[in-house]
């Protein structure tokens, strides 16, 4: 059963679903604010948008030809521009993080999508599209420019959105893999998956 807003915003107050400690920085005010009303006012009717975190990386091709499933390639960090932006140009691919940290409960789990403003400019996102009950970290994002121009992406834009369901029970095998806990753009690990 997917969630309503109503019931992520519930489960957001109560604690569940998104780390909401503190304080978040908001573009929009140029401040920071508090990060439990800043997460609630993301939530539509069905779904929470998501935000860019900090940090973008690239597959180090300089020493490969081609890439194959399984194999082992370095990431590089890429160039920021002031503020901590990238541009992703046409055709390019890049690895993102989630400015929001999950906590997903053990009878919760998400899917991650573009929102469709982003998706009509021509940036594509997507993760392993499910993210398993019991995963707590920000997820990592895979961005591909399919414009005919370079995007400028910039921490804190929203770009994505989660939409929550209920399993039937909770799992007895929440998830523990490889990623559990990561909280930065993290490369794959395909030796351990």
């Amino acid at each position: 059963m997917i969630l309503s807003g109503d019931t992520i915003k519930k489960l957001i107050a109560n604690g569940e679903l998104i780390k909401t400690e503190g304080v978040a920085y908001d573009p929009n005010q140029k401040r920071d604010v508090n990060a439990k009303e800043l997460v609630l006012s993301h939530v539509g009717a069905d779904n929470l948008d998501i935000r860019l975190g900090h940090g973008f990386k690239q597959i180090d091709t300089s020493r490969c030809d081609h890439l194959e499933i399984g194999g082992s390639y370095n990431y590089k960090e890429m160039n920021e521009i002031d503020g901590g932006g990238i541009y992703l140009h046409p055709g390019e691919f890049c690895l993102g993080t989630s400015d929001e940290y999950l906590m997903l409960p053990d009878d919760v789990m998400a899917m991650v999508d573009s929102r469709s403003s982003v998706g009509r400019m021509g940036l594509v996102i997507q993760t392993a599209a499910f993210i398993h009950a019991g995963f707590k970290g920000r997820i990592t994002l895979e961005l591909k420019n399919e414009a005919a121009v370079p995007i400028l992406l910039r921490p804190y834009d929203m770009v994505g959105q989660l939409i929550f369901m209920r399993l039937d029970a909770g799992t007895t095998t929440p998830y523990s893999g490889v990623y559990q806990g990561q909280s930065e753009t993290t490369s794959p690990n395909m030796a351990k998956c």
